[in-house]
């Protein structure tokens, strides 16, 4: 039986809720929760132990990795031992198609991805792979059962490679949403943002985020990041460019991409920086030079600099230009993973 029967377990009625259901979460959903909550919600349906969830390139190269029920540290152990996996090398054959393996009546399993299929209790599996837009990759959603669960049938097969089109695509309307999410209700209008992976692949992003990334690097074209931006995403420290400023944030298995064009403040040594924020906020020549152990006419002489570098003339100009930067630069770890929460909230630092 090919097709899904009405009055079915498995059926139209229940196929059809699950996608209505999933719609509404890429609309209402965190991106850091979409992936639980989708995977909560088939498992009503397909039952499972465990899976696993991301982005893959067709060289095995790992750019998403979302486990659900397993240790993060999972993703990491089958890399060791990718090019021994029977499954993957099954559905990267068949894009589309879900394919059902019992890891017990496989004799090409070698020793060492038999020991983490048993690490893992990973004794049967449902795997489906769709292409995505960026070249080279693929989504792919990965079902397993431990020994003491029967194997997938043919109908729950059947099910989760119909629902696989529609994971795909819920998912990519959940970073757009999410990202007029946070433009919505962000203050900061001169923030752009985008997702990328941990391999700095750019998914999706404000056309402001392009601009910014095109000004910087003018022969930039993606979808891979530029060599600054993907350091970014490995660190997760602000970084300045010529141009502008950005940061990445990790949000569930990808990354929160925040930017704006670089302040004048950017000019500033950090010693300047530090008197002029000190200053901007009340404290005293004499109060700067006891905290920096310099005497007055130093910290004097640093603020001619000061005020040369930023064009301002007194201290009122120079604490609103503090406020403005403040508001507009990539806020740091702590207020930036806020933008994926329900209530984003930018506020100036103390």
């Amino acid at each position: 039986m090919n097709e899904l029967q009405p009055g079915d377990p498995l059926g139209v009625e229940p196929f059809g809720g699950l996608l209505l259901d999933i719609y509404r979460l890429s609309r209402e959903t965190q991106i850091s929760e979409f992936q639980q909550r989708v995977l909560e919600r088939l498992r009503e349906l397909v039952p499972f132990d465990s899976a696993w969830w991301g982005i893959v390139r067709t060289d095995g190269d790992l750019h998403s990795s979302f486990p659900f029920h397993l240790p993060e540290h999972f993703a990491a152990e089958w890399e060791c031992v990718k090019f021994e996996d029977d499954l993957a090398d099954a559905v990267f054959n068949n894009l589309g198609v879900c394919v059902s393996i019992d890891f017990s009546r496989t004799r090409t399993t070698t020793p060492a991805m038999r020991g983490l299929l048993e690490r893992f209790n990973i004794h049967k599996a449902l795997c489906v792979m769709s292409p995505s837009p960026a070249a080279n990759l693929r989504t792919f959603l990965s079902l397993y059962r431990g020994q003491s669960m029967p194997v997938f049938s043919e109908r729950e097969r059947l099910f989760t490679q119909l629902a696989m089109p529609h994971v795909w695509a819920t998912w990519t309307s959940n970073w757009i949403s999410q990202v007029e999410h946070i433009r919505a209700h962000s203050s900061v209008t001169r923030m752009a943002h985008g997702i990328a992976d941990r391999r700095a692949t750019l998914h999706t992003a404000e056309p402001a985020l392009i601009k910014l990334l095109q000004r910087e690097w003018p022969q930039w074209i993606g979808p891979t990041l530029p060599r600054a931006v993907a350091e970014s995403v490995r660190s997760g420290l602000l970084v300045i460019g010529e141009h502008i400023a950005f940061r990445a944030l990790p949000v569930g298995g990808l990354y929160l991409i925040e930017a704006s064009e670089r302040s004048a403040i950017d000019r500033l040594t950090a010693r300047e920086l530090t008197i002029a924020e000190g200053f901007g906020r009340g404290r005293s020549y004499k109060e700067l030079a006891l905290m920096m152990a310099v005497a007055p006419a130093t910290i004097r002489a640093h603020l001619r600099t000061i005020y040369a570098k930023l064009g301002v003339t007194d201290k009122a100009e120079l604490a609103m230009l503090l406020t403005t930067v403040r508001e507009d630069r990539p806020r740091a770890r702590d207020h930036a993973s806020a933008c994926v929460r329900e209530e984003i909230r930018r506020t100036p630092d103390d």
